[in-house]
């Protein structure tokens, strides 16, 4: 083990400072630029290699050998509280981190982290397969658009399953960022005044919409948006009367416009709307085990492009800003039998 003393810092990284301290200061230096509540995840994800280590009398970064990652993977495997191997794999991916950051200050040799070896999933194993089909969300936006429209609500269903953006990014949004005449809203990264986009500068796009969804956001410009500025100056294209949308919003709105019986569809678990819980107000609309909130729109999206063929590095990667083997990993939910299923209709139609 190297020990560097050319900054006040690196004494951290001495056998004088428990492993805890050492972490603490890893999770609260951010090293890598991540967002926060990514920070919250990855220590979460690292508390379990603490438990480890006091469990094992490991205290300093100096007491960490290869065979001791090798017994944390059995201890994961056997003896914590995670199941699903995706979770494993999430603790591993966080300790892998942690290790490469330690390999940067001099304390392990370069590539001791790929001692940790993460586990193999299946296409899907452990994720949360939830997603909305097309056809379903088309049906939801059809609904808004008669009986909603121009509503928030409307224009946040409108947005988000005809684009298969992030809620961050729909957040984000300023109303300079939509295009009316040219058909399509920017996506801009402003960190700065507090709307990072996922990945950053790299996540700027303009993202084209049809004239329907033009529409859409037009009719609620006009008629519902509320003229104000955010807490930064800035113009959103979604707003409150007290400023920019929240995220929570968001999500409230989804919640509750995906729950069948909101569109006045039968409940599937044969509940009464008029009694059930979770039919009587929109704040209980995530109890509805039909409900879903805003990514398994985005999966249901990028699923649909992937079945009709849509190219995925050159247009859904850029257009949804997700690298191309995420996509194949995580969003695509369609199998082989769906993809020619699909295709064949669509040729039936033309």
């Amino acid at each position: 083990m190297t020990n560097t003393s050319t900054a006040k810092n690196d004494e951290l990284f001495s056998d004088t400072i428990s492993l805890d301290d050492v972490i603490e200061f890893y999770l609260d230096t951010n090293p890598w630029g991540v967002q926060p509540t990514t920070v919250t995840a990855y220590r979460g994800r690292l508390k379990h290699f603490q438990e480890f280590c006091r469990e094992h009398e490991i205290e300093y970064l100096g007491d960490i050998r290869p065979n001791t990652l090798d017994e944390f993977q059995n201890y994961l495997r056997e003896e914590s509280s995670l199941g699903a191997t995706s979770s494993i794999k999430g603790c591993l991916a966080a300790l892998r981190k942690f290790l490469q950051y330690c390999e940067r200050r001099g304390v392990f040799d370069h590539g001791f982290h790929k001692l940790v070896i993460l586990p193999t999933l299946s296409k899907h194993e452990g994720q949360d397969e939830r997603w909305l089909a097309r056809e379903n969300a088309k049906e939801i936006v059809e609904y808004l658009n008669t009986y909603r429209p121009f509503t928030k609500a409307h224009v946040v269903w409108v947005i988000l399953s005809e684009t298969g953006i992030r809620q961050s990014t729909l957040h984000a949004f300023d109303l300079d960022d939509y295009d009316a005449e040219e058909r399509y809203t920017a996506a801009v990264n402003r960190e700065e005044t507090g709307t990072r986009l996922k990945n950053g500068y790299d996540g700027e796009r303009e993202i084209s919409i049809s004239k329907d969804a033009a529409r859409a956001i037009d009719g609620y410009i006009e008629a519902n948006r509320n003229s104000v500025t955010d807490e930064h100056g800035r113009e959103p294209l979604l707003t409150t009367r007290n400023g920019r949308l929240q995220k929570s919003t968001i999500r409230q709105y989804v919640y509750a416009w995906s729950r069948p019986c909101a569109i006045g569809k039968d409940c599937p678990v044969g509940e009464d709307p008029d009694t059930c819980e979770a039919a009587q107000t929109n704040n209980a609309a995530y109890d509805c085990p039909e409900s879903v909130s805003p990514h398994p729109i985005r999966r249901g999206y990028i699923t649909h492009l992937r079945a009709n063929g849509v190219p995925t590095e050159d247009v859904i990667s850029e257009r949804c800003d997700a690298n191309p083997d995420t996509i194949e990993q995580w969003y695509d939910m369609s199998t082989e039998s769906d993809r020619r299923e699909a295709r064949r209709s669509y040729v039936e139609d033309l």
